[in-house]
């Protein structure tokens, strides 16, 4: 009779010292190996070869884009010999996503991205980093997840000036803060910015906050249904209104005007330099906006992108943390224009809007541009 086979169980238990010591010469052996062999080297990178690089926008439609986001960036690229896809998301994130797995798909050397939604854009990094096809985000920087840049604007520090100039005009009283879309920084960090400047006014009992909302997508109807809501529950009493883009700010106006009150009556700020804030602004029925600058955001979008696509480190200023990181950061500037800067701005800003156009209802007010 052929005896019975032992376990594996029981070989390994009559065969453990011999084991141990195995495992101790090969782990003496490989420290060896590794104390002598060169540090690992990080993969290079590969500049790509498809003479493409990929501009991914939230929306093309409102005037920025038109006039400044699209034209810079596209002159910037084309200059350095690349083309430009161009991919407008219409402020839908899984649109968004949807036009990233295409562009990918297709292949691009690089990718500029101005996030719907800064946490759902992260999924659009991690597919492009498995791609090997480097990323910066623009705008509005991509939250817990690894890419190459940001390009941008700091929101705060936007956020910071129109406050510090409202406040310097009305001291005290009940402020109203209409921000953007919840879920882009460019919304958060500018209400963050408000907040910095008016929290010590709150304490010390000069301002009351009474009304601190988002407004989902941007949209003129809610931002203006926002600021009706803060007019009825404080009698019209609202001394400020604090608004992070001119399309609400618009909304906000409709709001002031249907309260009965005199246009001009309540600062009121935005974001942009629409046309017709810009009128708005210079017929005294609005405060200011801020001026993001998108050309010179865009050219340096554009400048990154090149440089990303070669392997080529691009130029910085700063980092941001993202939550996965400090990413580099290539900074551009943000300011507000009131009644007072807007003549020397239309004239230096003419590809942006028409000195004629501005002033249409004020002429008497339109500076002579040389």
């Amino acid at each position: 009779m052929r005896a019975t086979p032992r376990t594996s169980a029981e070989t390994l238990v009559r065969r453990l010292p011999i084991f141990r010591m195995a495992v101790f010469v090969a782990m003496a052996i490989g420290t060896a190996v590794a104390a002598l062999a060169p540090a690992p080297v990080a993969a290079a990178c590969t500049p790509g070869k498809t003479g493409r690089i990929a501009f991914m926008l939230k929306q093309q439609t409102a005037f920025r884009y038109l006039h400044a986001d699209v034209p810079f960036f596209q002159k910037t690229v084309e200059a350095a010999g690349y083309k430009v896809i161009f991919q407008s998301a219409e402020n839908d994130p899984n649109t968004q996503v949807s036009q990233a797995e295409n562009v990918i798909t297709k292949g691009v050397d690089a990718i500029v991205i101005q996030p719907v939604d800064f946490n759902v854009a992260g999924t659009i990094a991690k597919m492009a980093a498995k791609a090997n096809i480097p990323v910066a985000s623009y705008d509005d920087v991509i939250l817990n997840a690894k890419h190459a840049a940001f390009i941008g604007r700091d929101p705060k520090e936007g956020g910071i000036a129109a406050a510090r100039a409202v406040v310097a005009a009305v001291p005290k009283g009940n402020y109203a803060l209409i921000g953007g879309d919840p879920g882009q920084t460019g919304s958060t960090k500018m209400q963050e910015g408000y907040r910095q400047v008016l929290e010590p006014l709150v304490k010390k009992g000069d301002v009351k906050i009474v009304l601190d909302q988002f407004t989902p997508k941007w949209k003129t109807e809610p931002a203006q249904a926002h600021a009706e809501n803060a007019l009825t529950k404080n009698s019209n009493k609202v001394n400020a209104f604090l608004v992070s883009y001119d399309g609400m700010s618009l909304g906000v106006l409709q709001a002031v005007h249907g309260a009965g009150l005199k246009p001009g009556s309540i600062p009121i700020t935005g974001q942009d330099m629409e046309l017709s804030a810009a009128q708005a602004i210079v017929e005294g029925k609005m405060f200011g906006t801020l001026w993001p600058a998108p050309d010179e955001m865009a050219i340096r979008a554009g400048k990154v992108a090149v440089a990303l696509a070669k392997c080529e480190e691009p130029k910085t200023e700063d980092v941001v943390n993202n939550g996965a990181g400090k990413i580099p950061w290539a900074k551009t500037p943000i300011y507000l224009v009131t009644a007072k800067d807007m003549p020397s701005f239309v004239c230096s800003h003419q590809f942006w809007l028409n000195p004629d156009e501005v002033y249409k209802n004020v002429p008497a007010k339109k500076p002579s541009c040389k």
